[in-house]
Parts: structure tokens; C-alpha cells; sequence
């Protein structure tokens, strides 16, 4: 249990510097994500419709069918989402500490998914496979089933599933040198 603790802990090290990397450096705010010809008019409008934190849906799912479908067809259609109606820093040191600690809560999952069933893989390349095919269907099934079910952008969710994916493989990794095959013996490399 004790190397199981230091796998978690690097991992949770190596992935927060993964995610700084990714997130701080990657294409996402120029190439990927759409630009307002005004942020500060924007906002406003956004403030005069949307007061209060939460997600909305536009049309709302509470109007008369009719109307709904008129608006639907009409456009525009969009899935809000209002982070801080009064504002905040531009760097928020909560979003970084708060992410390192959802971080460890998942990487502690992955671990105790990984010693559940690590006598069936016998090695570490079983290991990084189990990972990254339990990684991809997370990716499938979360980022990309948000393209297909609420029709947010691709490039976007894309962007999303090779982060998590990635993320996967590396934890995978990590703990895989770290967690008992059952045998008492760390799997080869």
C-alpha cells in the first residue's frame, strides 16, 4: 500500500505539471475557441440575460412547443455557461489548488481500479494498454458524447479527449511501476 501512496502521489506531481503544460501552452484560446468582435459588449448582453451563475439553454426547454420550435428554427441556438457574473481574477489560485485535489480524488480511483484487477495484467505494457483503453472510453463516452448529445463544437471536445486520454496514459503509467501484480513483485518495464 505504501508504494501504491508514492505512485499516487507522483502521479498527481506529473500530472498537474501535464495539465499546466497542456493547458497553458496548447492552441485552445487562438485556434480553437471563437472570438467575440466585442468582449466588453458582449459581456453586458450576456450579464442582461443570463444574471446569474449556471448553465442555460437557448431557446429554454419552458416555452410553448410551438414557439420553441419556431426559435429553434429561427436561431440562434447556444449552451451558456455563466462562470462569474461578478467577475474574478483573471488568475485564480482556487482553479489550480481545486484542480490538483480533483487530480488526486481520480488518480486514487484509477489506483483502486488498477489493483483490482492487476493480477490480470501481468506486465507493464498490459497495464499502459488497460489504461489508456479505460482512458479512451472515458474520453468517448464523456468529451465526444457532449459533441454528439449537446452539439457543442468538435475542435473543442477533441482538444478535451486527447488531454484526458493523455492524462490516462500517463497516470497508467506511473502506477503501473507502483502497484503490486498480487505476486508481491512490480511489473517489468
Amino acid at each position: 500500500m505504501k508504494k501504491t501512496a508514492i505512485g499516487v502521489i507522483i502521479s498527481a506531481v506529473v500530472l498537474y505539471l501535464w495539465g499546466f503544460l497542456f493547458w497553458g501552452f496548447g492552441p485552445y484560446a487562438r485556434m480553437i475557441w471563437q472570438h467575440t468582435g466585442d468582449d466588453a459588449a458582449a459581456g453586458q448582453a450576456l450579464l442582461e440575460h443570463f444574471p446569474d451563475n449556471g448553465t442555460y439553454f437557448v431557446p429554454g426547454l419552458d416555452a410553448d412547443p410551438s414557439k420553441m420550435e419556431a426559435l429553434y428554427a429561427s436561431g440562434p441556438v447556444a449552451f451558456v455557461h455563466m462562470l462569474a457574473v461578478d467577475g474574478r481574477p483573471m488568475f485564480d489560485s482556487s482553479i489550480m489548488i481545486n484542480g490538483f485535489f480533483l487530480n488526486l480524488v481520480v488518480i486514487l480511483l484509477i489506483a483502486v481500479l488498477m489493483r483490482q484487477v492487476r493480477s490480470a495484467l501481468p506486465t507493464f505494457v498490459d497495464c499502459v494498454k488497460f489504461s489508456a483503453l479505460a482512458g479512451l472510453t472515458a474520453a468517448i463516452l464523456i468529451d465526444l458524447g457532449d459533441s454528439v448529445w449537446w452539439q457543442i463544437d468538435w475542435p473543442w471536445m477533441l482538444y478535451n479527449a486527447l488531454y484526458h486520454l493523455v492524462a490516462w496514459l500517463i497516470v497508467g503509467a506511473i502506477l503501473a511501476k507502483f502497484i503490486d501484480s498480487g505476486s508481491g513483485q512490480i511489473a517489468d518495464a
